[in-house]
């Protein structure tokens, strides 16, 4: 019992982790221009002024989620006056859910039977008086919310004028690949939201291949890859809107080619199938990639499966594949557990 997974591999991976999209390394090289401006907006939390709040802008796999979160461990580490809160707004898309996440990471226990928006704002409120910290709340996707129905972007409303309306200063990053998402906002909201503006630019080739040559010292064993592949995805970024997530993507699916196959090496054969992610990855986000590669790496999973491997709620993993299936890259067939009900088994079509 147990063979095909007593079986090890060739040994080729150090640390995978270190390809996979959620991966924040100890260095963004070709970013240093950019951290610096979004830690200068931050910078008066430690000298007990007030920080800037700053929209940034840029095309898929640009670095900008990256970038952000590199200045919030940083910016944790320097002073205890800052509280980082990472939210993406496709994970957590409500007024309430996002003012409950900033609630809880100040230490409130909110009630199960939940609680009125209002009366969290006010728990809030009352925290942070007396902690005397400043929220650094990281919107991803930020886009999300104006595009809800139900005027969730009010939240930005909230949290942009904290220190005019409460009296607390929170200090805001809203992340988002469309350029024009300022001009739907309301006129209150956007003069505070929008202190600060910055446009991240797509990465060239070369840029590129220094950042998969980096990534794949961490990633890979010494002398893993031939000397075609790294330049080979860092094309297949490039020709994608210098996306470096699908560049890494790509030389991360190489790595799990060559793997399976038992090679001693990573050749530019295993590299081929990253052109297929290339093609989609510019529509979808993060989580919505690491699912296609997920499946792209077991050929097809159970619900049940991806739940744990994303470590996400199944409501939200649902949502995810809503959308990847509109987009018709993914099918779902509904199945007879083994003694749990019905599960479902996912594939790409």
């Amino acid at each position: 019992m147990g063979k095909l997974f007593g079986e090890k591999g060739t040994g080729l991976f150090r640390n995978e982790n270190a390809l996979l999209p959620d991966y924040l390394p100890d260095d963004l090289p070709n970013r240093e221009k950019e951290l610096k401006e979004i830690a200068a907006c931050l910078r008066p939390i430690a000298e007990g002024g007030r920080p800037e709040n700053l929209i940034i802008v840029g095309p898929t796999g640009v670095g900008k989620t990256s970038c952000a979160r590199y200045v919030l461990r940083e910016l944790s580490a320097y002073t205890r006056r800052a509280l980082p809160l990472y939210i993406n707004c496709w994970e957590v898309s409500t007024r309430h859910a996002i003012l409950g996440m900033l609630a809880t990471s100040l230490g409130e226990i909110l009630p199960r039977r939940g609680i009125a928006t209002d009366e969290i704002t006010e728990r809030i409120v009352e925290m942070l008086k007396k902690e005397k910290k400043v929220p650094v709340i990281v919107l991803d996707e930020v886009d999300r919310l104006v595009a809800s129905p139900y005027g969730e972007e009010n939240v930005l409303y909230d949290l942009a004028r904290a220190k005019e309306i409460f009296g607390v200063d929170i200090a805001l990053i809203g992340i988002t690949n469309r350029p024009a998402f300022l001009a739907n906002l309301d006129g209150r909201i956007k003069s505070s939201l929008a202190q600060a503006r910055m446009e991240f630019a797509p990465y060239s080739p070369a840029q590129l291949k220094a950042i998969l040559a980096e990534r794949a010292k961490i990633a890979f064993v010494a002398d893993a890859l031939d000397a075609d592949v790294i330049p080979l995805c860092a094309a297949i970024g490039a020709k994608n809107g210098g996306d470096a997530r699908v560049a890494i993507a790509a030389l991360w699916k190489a790595g799990k080619s060559a793997e399976r196959k038992g090679t001693e090496r990573v050749a530019v054969e295993n590299v081929k199938d990253g052109r297929e992610l290339g093609k989609v990855a510019r529509e979808l986000g993060e989580v919505e990639t690491r699912i296609i590669e997920i499946i792209d790496e077991f050929g097809s999973v159970t619900s049940g499966e991806l739940y744990e491997k994303l470590g996400m709620n199944e409501r939200t993993v649902r949502n995810y594949l809503t959308k990847l299936e509109k987009m018709n890259l993914i099918e779902t067939t509904e199945v007879r557990g083994e003694g749990r009900g019905m599960t479902r088994i996912i594939k790409k079509k």
